[in-house]
C-alpha cells in the first residue's frame, strides 16, 4: 500500500489527530476564557476537534487489529475521568468538574456500536442501539438539569454523562454507515463503466467517495442535532446552538484525508490519550496562576 495520495488528498489520521489536539486545546481554553472578548473566538475555532475525533474513532473501530485492546484503551481514559470528576466534587477545594462530562465515554459508545453493526449475527448488529439510546438518555438528564428547575437528575449519575449526549455517538455511526454507502456508490459506478469493484478498492475514487459522504452524513446529523435544539425551550439547552454549527468546518479536513495512518510512533499514540488530561491541568494552573 502506497503511502501517499494525489492532491488533495493530503491529511493522513496523524494530521487529522495533530487538529483535532490543537482545536480542542483552544476549546478547553476558550472555557476559561468565558467573558471576555476572545471567548467566542476560541469556542468556534474548538468545534471542529469533536468531528475529527469521531471521524478518527470510526476509522480506527474498522482498522483496528485488536478491538478489544482498542476499546480497553478508551475505557481507561473513560474510567479515569469518571474517577476524576468524583473525586473534584467530593474533595473540598477541588474545582467541580459536573458539567465537563465525559468526552472518552462518547468515543467508547460510539466505537462500541459500530463494532456491534459489523457482526454476522443480527441480535448483536442489534445491540447498536444501546450505546445510543445511552446517549439519549444522558442529553435528556443533562438537559433537564441545565435548567435549574429540576435539581440534580439523580437517575443518571453525572459522572456517567456524555459530553454531547446523544450527538457524537450517532456521528461515529453516521461516519461508519457512510462507508457502507460508498460501497454502494463504488458497485453503481462499477455497473456504468464496466470496471471491476476490486479495481476501485484503495483508490483516490473511493476514498473521495468514502470522504464526500461522510462529510454529507455529518452535515446531516449536525442540522438534525441543530434544530432539535431550536424546538427545546432555551431553559433546557445547554450548548450554544450557533457556535456548534461551526463544527461544519471540520467537514473541510475530512475531505482531504487520504485514508492513510501517517506517523504512528508509540509516543504519540498513546501521548494523545494523556495529552487530554495533562493540557487541562495546565490550562487550569496557568488561569489559577494568572
Amino acid at each position: 500500500m502506497e503511502n501517499t495520495r494525489k492532491f488533495p488528498l493530503i491529511l493522513s489520521s496523524f494530521w487529522l489527530k495533530a487538529i483535532a489536539l490543537f482545536t480542542m486545546t483552544f476549546d478547553h481554553i476558550g472555557v476559561m476564557m468565558y467573558g471576555e472578548p476572545a471567548y467566542e473566538a476560541f469556542r468556534i475555532i474548538g468545534r471542529i476537534s469533536l468531528p475529527l475525533f469521531c471521524f478518527l474513532i470510526a476509522e480506527g473501530a474498522l482498522h483496528t487489529k485488536s478491538f478489544s485492546k482498542y476499546a480497553l484503551r478508551l475505557g481507561i481514559m473513560a474510567s479515569a475521568i469518571s474517577i476524576a470528576v468524583i473525586g473534584c466534587e467530593v474533595i473540598p477545594g477541588l474545582p467541580s468538574l459536573r458539567n465537563g462530562r465525559n468526552i472518552f465515554l462518547d468515543l467508547l459508545l460510539g466505537a462500541t456500536a459500530i463494532y456491534c453493526l459489523r457482526q454476522k449475527k443480527w441480535y448483536i448488529k442489534a445491540l447498536a442501539i444501546l450505546p445510543l439510546l445511552f446517549g439519549i438518555a444522558s442529553f435528556i438528564a443533562t438537559a433537564l438539569e441545565s435548567c435549574g428547575c429540576h435539581g440534580h437528575i439523580l437517575w443518571f449519575p453525572f459522572f456517567l454523562r456524555t459530553q454531547y449526549g446523544w450527538y457524537g455517538i450517532a456521528m461515529i455511526i453516521g461516519f461508519y454507515f457512510a462507508t457502507i454507502l460508498a460501497k454502494y456508490f463504488i458497485s453503481y459506478l462499477s455497473s456504468l463503466t464496466g470496471v471491476s469493484e476490486e479495481n476501485y478498492q484503495d483508490t483516490d475514487i473511493e476514498r473521495h467517495a468514502i470522504n464526500l459522504i461522510s462529510v454529507l452524513v455529518f452535515a446531516v446529523i449536525s442540522v438534525a442535532f441543530f434544530f432539535i435544539g431550536r424546538a427545546m425551550p432555551d431553559k433546557y439547552t445547554y450548548w450554544s446552538l450557533k457556535t456548534q454549527l461551526y463544527a461544519l468546518i471540520a467537514g473541510a479536513f475530512i475531505l482531504l484525508y487520504n485514508g492513510r495512518r501517517g506517523y504512528n510512533k508509540k509516543w504519540f499514540q498513546y501521548g494523545s490519550y494523556l495529552y487530554y488530561p495533562i493540557h487541562l491541568a495546565v490550562i487550569y494552573l496557568i488561569f489559577e496562576i494568572i
